[in-house]
């Protein structure tokens, strides 16, 4: 049973309809649900026939209908295709980016072209089209289409029809925010498993003070120590005799040497000196502040000879 809804007749019922839209419109996860809730919703509140929802496609070259709800028989489907090529004047309007709204869409200038393949065929007299734009561009339409005899417009309907294009943009924008959120995380977790699966023992500093902002498990187990025992502590710190290089003249050393690698010894907490070579990357974050990573990778006896 369909819920009812109150027709729309004024300012007021307008008013109404848009905030219990907005609540419906936004109840799933999922775009696809979220548009298809927008699509029936408006068709009940406005008691009109057909409500699409139409994609424009790269380069304009045409209209991929990507939902079309019919009031009467409550059901949802896709597939439909206008071509540019075949309705110039029509995708001309719609790039100007003001709506469509004709009382005999078989006369009115923009619509009249689609008569024989698209308004003859449904049985649509009048409609207004509200251009659908996310960030400036036109992603799209929103089709409201009136079924049997033609009438005109009223005033509230095709405020309704904006405010439903609103809707939609406000849902593409939240769901390209989606995506790049879920996008950022996935890339988070690939640093983080490259960082904490690395073989080398890595230090992330402060490229400024020189205090060790991060470390993985590498690192615990070269310098004998727990992650939060080698947090804020200085890089020299962990050298043999605590007088060793931080890792900013490290880096400023294998730049004046024109080496990638500076040798170099650190030493655990029992005292055990390790033979080390160490590579430095200074990475700019942003607001302007740098951060050093220091990779150190044990060296044999052998290797040692001629460290720093």
């Amino acid at each position: 049973m369909l819920p009812p809804f109150r027709p729309l007749s004024s300012s007021l019922d307008l008013q109404g309809a848009f905030a219990q839209l907005s609540r419906r419109s936004f109840s799933s996860d999922s775009l696809d649900d979220a548009l298809r809730q927008l699509t029936a919703a408006s068709g009940r509140m406005l008691n009109i026939e057909r409500v699409s929802l139409w994609g424009l496609t790269a380069q304009r070259a045409s209209l991929e209908c990507i939902d079309l709800y019919e009031l009467s028989r409550n059901r949802h489907s896709i597939g439909l295709t206008l071509h540019a090529a075949r309705h110039p004047e029509y995708f001309q309007a719609l790039i100007r980016g003001e709506p469509i709204v004709a009382d005999d869409a078989m006369t009115h200038p923009s619509t009249q072209a689609l008569t024989e393949d698209y308004l003859l065929m449904n049985g649509i007299s009048a409609l207004i089209n509200t251009p659908i734009h996310v960030n400036g561009e036109l992603q799209g339409v929103l089709c409201i289409e009136r079924v049997g005899p033609h009438s005109a417009w009223t005033s509230v309907q095709r405020l309704f029809a904006h405010a439903v294009a609103n809707l939609v943009s406000l849902a593409l924008v939240q769901h390209q925010m989606l995506q790049v959120e879920e996008e950022l995380r996935d890339a988070n977790s690939l640093r983080l498993a490259l960082f904490t699966g690395a073989r080398d023992a890595i230090l992330i500093s402060d490229a400024r003070t020189g205090h060790i902002l991060d470390a993985n498990p590498q690192a615990e187990k070269l310098f004998g120590r727990q992650l939060q025992q080698l947090l804020g502590l200085l890089q020299s710190e962990l050298h043999a005799g605590g007088g060793g290089l931080d890792i900013c003249q490290l880096l400023t050393l294998g730049q004046v040497n024109g080496v990638e690698a500076v040798r170099s010894t650190v030493v655990n907490p029992d005292g055990t000196v390790i033979p080390v070579e160490i590579i430095g990357h200074e990475v700019q974050l942003e607001h302007g502040r740098k951060i050093v990573q220091g990779v150190f990778r044990p060296l044999s006896t052998g290797q040692s000879h001629g460290e720093t």
